[in-house]
C-alpha cells in the first residue's frame, strides 16, 4: 500500500508547484532555480532531456525570451511515497516574445517528481510535461 503522505506534506508539496509557477510568472530565474534539486533532471516534450548545467542555461534561455502569462493553472492528484512525491498537473498559458512578437498560447499536463531533503524541505527533482490537446480544443 502506497503511504498517501500527510495533509502537511502534500501542501508543502503543492507550494514547491506553486512556487514554480510564480517565479516563471515573473520571470525570477534566481527564485526558479532555488527550488531545484542539485540533480535535477526536466524531459521537455520533443527535446532530449536536461539536466545540470545544461538545464539551468535552457531555462534562464527561455525566461529570458518571453514573458509567460498564466491562463489556467490546475493542481491534480499528489501522492507521497516515502521520500519522493508526485504531483501531476495542467495549466495553459501565453508566452509573449520579449523583443516583440505574437504571442503563443500552450496547454499541456505534467508530472512533478518531488524529493524530500534530509533537512525536510522539500525540491523539484523531475519535470516531465506534454502538449494537452483536449485544453487546446475547449478554448
Amino acid at each position: 500500500m502506497v503511504d498517501m503522505g500527510s495533509d502537511f506534506d502534500r501542501q508543502r508539496i503543492i507550494a514547491v508547484a506553486d512556487e514554480e509557477v510564480n517565479a516563471i510568472r515573473t520571470g525570477d530565474i534566481d527564485r526558479y532555480l532555488t527550488i531545484l534539486t542539485d540533480d535535477a533532471m526536466f524531459m521537455p516534450p520533443n527535446l532530449l532531456p536536461k539536466t545540470g548545467d545544461e538545464l539551468r542555461l535552457w531555462l534562464r534561455a527561455f525566461l529570458e525570451r518571453v514573458t509567460v502569462e498564466y491562463l489556467h493553472f490546475e493542481h491534480g492528484e499528489t501522492v507521497v511515497a516515502g521520500n519522493f512525491a508526485f504531483h501531476e498537473y495542467a495549466c495553459s498559458w501565453k508566452t509573449t516574445p520579449r523583443e516583440g512578437g505574437q504571442p503563443t498560447i500552450a496547454h499541456f499536463k505534467g508530472l512533478h517528481i518531488v524529493k524530500r531533503l534530509p533537512d525536510g524541505s522539500w525540491k523539484l527533482a523531475k519535470g516531465i510535461w506534454n502538449s494537452n490537446p483536449e485544453a487546446a480544443a475547449a478554448v
